[in-house]
C-alpha cells in the first residue's frame, strides 16, 4: 500500500479521535455533576491516548500491530443497540453519560469494522489490518 495512502487513513482515524475528544471536552464544560465531570475527563483523556498511538504509527515510532485489544476480541454486550440516541444536557446524570459514551464508541467501532470488511481493505491488506485493529481497540490499554 502506498505510504501516502496509509498516512491519509491514519490522519482520518486521528480526526475521529480528535472529534471524540472535543465532544467529551465540550460535554465536560456543560455538565454540573462532579461524577459526570470525572467520567468525561477520563473519556477525553482516553481519546487523546488513542490519538497519540495513531500519531506514533504515522511517524513510524510504532506498528499497527500494537493497536487493538490485548485479548484480540471485545465482546459486544449489545447494551446500546435498542436505546434511543442520547443527548447531553447540563444536568446529565452518570447513567446518561455512560449511555452517551457507549453510543459514541459503538458508532466509531461500527465505522472501523465496516471499513475493515470493505473491498478497499481487500486490495490494501495494511488498511484492512489498521481498521480491524481500530475496531477491536479497548480502553484497557490506557
Amino acid at each position: 500500500m502506498p505510504e501516502s495512502l496509509l498516512k491519509k487513513l491514519l490522519e482520518n482515524a486521528i480526526k475521529i479521535e480528535e472529534q471524540s475528544y472535543v465532544l467529551y471536552a465540550k460535554a465536560y464544560e456543560k455538565v454540573t455533576l462532579q461524577s459526570a465531570k470525572v467520567l468525561l475527563r477520563e473519556l477525553a483523556q482516553a481519546e487523546l491516548g488513542h490519538k497519540e498511538r495513531l500519531s506514533a504509527i504515522m511517524q513510524g515510532k510504532a506498528d499497527i500491530s500494537q493497536l487493538g485489544s490485548p485479548t484480540g476480541r471485545v465482546e459486544d454486550l449489545k447494551i446500546v443497540d435498542f436505546k434511543e440516541k442520547t443527548a447531553l444536557s447540563e444536568d446529565a446524570d452518570y447513567p446518561t453519560l455512560l449511555l452517551f459514551a457507549a453510543q459514541r464508541e459503538k458508532d466509531t467501532y461500527e465505522h472501523y469494522r465496516s471499513l475493515a470488511a470493505g473491498p478497499f481493505a481487500q486490495y490494501f491488506p495494511t488498511a484492512g489490518q489498521l481498521f480491524s485493529k481500530l475496531g477491536r481497540r479497548t480502553d484497557s490499554q490506557e
